[in-house]
């Protein structure tokens, strides 16, 4: 039980982390289009790369919890189609120990080199 519980925090605690990649990185998006001009002060500068690390920050943060959701769907596809697969791969492991009887694999003659 106690497990059960560190997961769900754990997995909660992802979510919350990509949306809040997402949320801080739509702002900093906002504010750097809103802001942007061409100038050359010094404040401008500083004040326009934090933007930009912000923002880089998120999007590695977005990359770091986003295959949460993507293998989520993929637990749920293998579950769908697992008996569809299961019986496709006994067929076809079948197949291949039928033609391995029938020598169908046979090596090729191994030649010597000369020179």
């Amino acid at each position: 039980m106690p497990d059960l519980l560190v997961q769900l925090k754990h997995k909660i605690m992802k979510i919350a982390s990509l949306f809040l990649s997402i949320f801080v990185f739509a702002i900093a998006a906002y504010f750097f289009a809103v802001d942007f001009r061409s100038s050359f002060e010094l404040n401008y500068i500083i004040y326009m790369s934090l933007l930009l690390i912000l923002m880089s920050i998120c999007v590695v943060g977005i990359m770091i919890n986003l295959p949460l959701f993507i293998r989520g769907r993929r637990k749920v596809n293998v579950f769908l189609y697992s008996n569809f697969s299961q019986k496709k791969l006994a067929a076809k492991h079948k197949r291949i120990i039928r033609l391995k009887q029938h020598n169908h694999f046979k090596e090729e003659p191994k030649y010597q080199d000369t020179v």
